[in-house]
C-alpha cells in the first residue's frame, strides 16, 4: 500500500502537485540545488515558468 500523500512539488518555484515523492518531475529534482531558477518541468499548468 502506498502511503505517500499528494502535495506541492518540493522545488520552490514550481506550482505543480505530486502524488508520490517530493518532486513532480525529474527536471524539478535535478534543480534541487538551484531553487531560484525558473521551473523546467513539462507540466502545462505550472506557473513557475518564465514564458
Amino acid at each position: 500500500m502506498d502511503t505517500a500523500k499528494a502535495g506541492k512539488c518540493a522545488h520552490p518555484i514550481c506550482t505543480c502537485t505530486t502524488s508520490s515523492g517530493k518532486y513532480c518531475s525529474a527536471q524539478c529534482e535535478a534543480m534541487e540545488k538551484m531553487p531560484d531558477i525558473e521551473c523546467s518541468c513539462t507540466h502545462a499548468g505550472c506557473k513557475g515558468k518564465a514564458h
